[in-house]
């Protein structure tokens, strides 16, 4: 049984990348996000709507919360992480009491694949 790690969430230009770095960084730094005007004076960028565009791209890719209301409302958002398995035959994997992949034919070069999420726990080989 192979597992892999699969991300979810949408690519991020260079410049998004680097305004979320930057976020990342101040929050464990300063436990505080940044400030719309501080983002645009570390990137150099002009008008605030400027800032406000690259915040509505990270979050509508899921990268970061923001509440509206607060100057300093940006959260970063934990990565959903999916797991991919590959069973091979006579393999089966049991999530909770369900079993949901069980390969056993003559051709052993078949494989099953199976995606689930780490919200389902905990992903063990049984057989």
């Amino acid at each position: 049984m192979q597992t892999t790690e699969i991300s979810s969430r949408k690519k991020l230009t260079e410049k998004q990348e680097s305004i979320y770095s930057f976020i990342k960084q101040e929050i464990t730094q300063q436990r505080l996000s940044p400030t719309v005007r501080e983002i645009a004076e570390q990137f150099g960028i002009r008008s605030s709507n400027g800032v406000m565009c690259h915040l509505r791209a990270l979050e509508r890719k899921g990268w970061i919360k923001r509440d509206h209301y607060l100057s300093r409302g940006i959260t970063l958002v934990a990565e959903p992480v999916t797991q991919m398995i590959t069973l091979t035959p006579g393999e089966a994997v049991c999530i909770g009491e369900i079993y949901v992949g069980c390969v056993g034919v003559k051709d052993r070069s078949v494989t099953l694949e199976l995606i689930a999420p780490d919200t389902m726990g905990e992903i063990r080989k049984d057989l």
